[in-house]
């Protein structure tokens, strides 16, 4: 059975990069926006022809969302921030290791 489009999706991006796209969908869905990527006529050619000739679009499912959606997508854009926190030593074996880091890189122990 084909679902049935949504009547009230309205588009909220168009993306160039797949990555970026598909990244940006999962964001969006995994802080409670529904959105879906379109699937362009184009995307089959790739190869043949530019990436750039074959943008995805992303719809929005409840246009009630589009601030929420906006917001987020802005927060996506920014990145996480710098790292704040102290250099710290693993109990283990002794490396240091700059704050971004949960678990020692060298021996694989937690982050005390």
């Amino acid at each position: 059975m084909i679902p049935r489009e949504n009547p009230y999706r309205v588009e909220l991006e168009k993306l160039i990069d797949p990555v970026h796209a598909f990244a940006l969908s999962h964001y969006l869905d995994a802080n409670g926006i529904r959105v879906h990527l379109s699937d362009p006529p184009l995307r089959c050619a790739l190869g043949e022809i530019p990436y750039l000739e074959a943008p995805l679009t992303l719809f929005l499912d409840d246009p009630d969302q589009m601030q929420a959606a906006r917001r987020l997508i802005r927060r996506f854009r920014e990145g996480p921030g710098p790292v704040r926190g102290v250099i710290w030593r693993c109990a283990h074996c002794g490396e240091e290791h700059e704050p971004e880091f949960g678990s020692c890189w060298n021996c694989d122990t937690p982050r005390p």
